[in-house]
């Protein structure tokens, strides 16, 4: 399995010094990619089944739909957290993490002030542009639906509940109106969210010139 490690030493609240390795582990990167779209794929078939279940008369509640959809956005998300952490640790090896923390910018230059952990929108947007001095442009798709799919990904890990007031209907199938849990992560939003990034992979691909692995559809 290939792996690229990173040392540091941090202290802890003991005081002692601790040594820690980053590794990322690239093989993982499928997986989740594939993942994804297999539950995106489910969340699809379960939203088809409610229509079958309507039709025959019978209740259905879209709770697959729902569980598929949230494993499908958590998935997607996560992969692309690991494919462009990979595409940074390639440009600054071992000084990736202090980038990752905040301490140095994309170029490896010390920041006066520790900006923070940078936002997973904005490594996507730097380390392509560090690459091929081209940036992808935020006001347009695919980096719009990007930006919602991280916004369902931190609704979900963050999770601090939504309003009881129920939604309309996302379904044709479930007249009225529904939980707003169900009304915003569902089949639509884990197609919408696989779609993203497929279109971020293509438009760096096209960016940097870089060429994808072959399991990426």
């Amino acid at each position: 399995m290939l792996r690229s490690s990173h040392k540091r030493n941090a202290s802890v609240g003991i005081g002692l010094k601790v040594t820690a390795w980053y590794g990322v582990r690239t093989p993982l990167e499928k997986p989740l990619y594939e993942l994804a779209l297999k539950h995106a794929t489910n969340a699809e078939a379960a939203r088809k089944s409610g229509y079958v279940a309507e039709a025959n008369r019978k209740s259905f509640s879209h709770k697959d739909e729902l569980e598929h959809a949230i494993l499908a956005i958590m998935l997607t998300a996560a992969f692309m957290e690991a494919f462009i952490n990979q595409q940074g640790i390639e440009i600054l090896g071992r000084e990736f993490h202090k980038y990752d923390e905040g301490y140095i910018d994309v170029y490896g230059n010390t920041l006066p002030k520790r900006r923070g952990y940078p936002k997973l929108e904005d490594k996507w947007s730097e380390i392509t542009e560090r690459i091929n001095n081209k940036r992808f442009d935020k006001g347009k798709e695919p980096f719009l639906g990007f930006k919602k799919l991280v916004e369902l990904r931190n609704k979900i890990l963050h999770y601090k509940g939504m309003p009881d007031t129920p939604v309309p209907s996302p379904w044709p199938d479930v007249p009225g109106s529904v939980s707003p849990e169900k009304a915003e992560f569902n089949a639509p939003a884990a197609q919408y969210s696989i779609k993203s990034m497929q279109g971020m992979l293509k438009e760096f691909n096209t960016i940097t010139a870089k060429k994808l692995p072959e399991w990426i559809k």
